[in-house]
């Protein structure tokens, strides 16, 4: 643009940034609409997430109350049996394109155990300390999915802030200043426009006279 300014204004720059402007208008709409999409998926997700949490909350104060009761029964029961349960878990994370930004998640898993996985025999294995133990495994499989939630909600955030950011640049700096450059050079254009004219008229007078 500076390079435009310093010269002269010709039609050939007319042309050429009237052009921009269309092209950089229909970015602009593309950019907006790639926006109003990711938006509707945030909120979505921020509905999804505050109902996940809510359920977990339920979940472990349930977990909490029956590991209380247990431990109260037989506390040496708890800790065998969780020392016999423990494992170790892996997860996967993919990346999923959403309007060409990759969003990561992380994939849910299946935590919840029977007796047998758990490699634990329910002989001699008070059932409230085999319930909670449950409870707290199908609490786990929730927290991966509002973990992997969550992410994708940081990860949109972000883009939306940045395509926010590129959208106000553009319609308050970008556009105006070619358009006002546009309107410059058209006034230039007209007026030289008016003044060959006038003088191909005083040109031809003289002749006549």
């Amino acid at each position: 643009m500076a390079v435009l300014e310093k010269s002269a204004p010709t039609r050939e720059q007319f042309l050429s940034l009237r052009r921009r402007y269309e092209v950089i208008g229909k970015g602009l709409e593309l950019l907006k609409s790639k926006r109003e999409a990711l938006m509707k998926e945030f909120f979505s997700m921020v509905d999804e997430s505050i109902r996940m949490r809510d359920e977990l909350t339920a979940m472990l104060g349930a977990a909490y109350r029956g590991l209380e009761r247990a431990r109260a029964l037989n506390g040496a029961a708890v800790e065998s049996f969780a020392f016999g349960a423990r494992r170790t878990v892996s997860l996967n994370i993919r990346a999923r394109n959403v309007w060409g930004v990759l969003i990561p998640e992380i994939e849910d898993v299946k935590l919840a155990r029977t007796l047998d996985a758990m490699d634990v025999s329910p002989v001699g294995e008070n059932s409230g300390v085999i319930d909670t133990a449950r409870r707290f495994e199908a609490a786990s499989e929730l927290i991966v999915k509002i973990a992997s939630r969550e992410i994708r909600l940081t990860a949109i955030g972000e883009v939306i802030r940045a395509d926010s950011r590129k959208i106000n640049a553009i319609n308050e700096v970008i556009l105006p200043s070619i358009k006002n450059r546009v309107k410059f050079i058209e006034r230039v254009l007209e007026e030289r426009e008016r003044e060959e004219i006038f003088r191909l008229k005083r040109n031809k007078a003289r002749k006549q006279s």
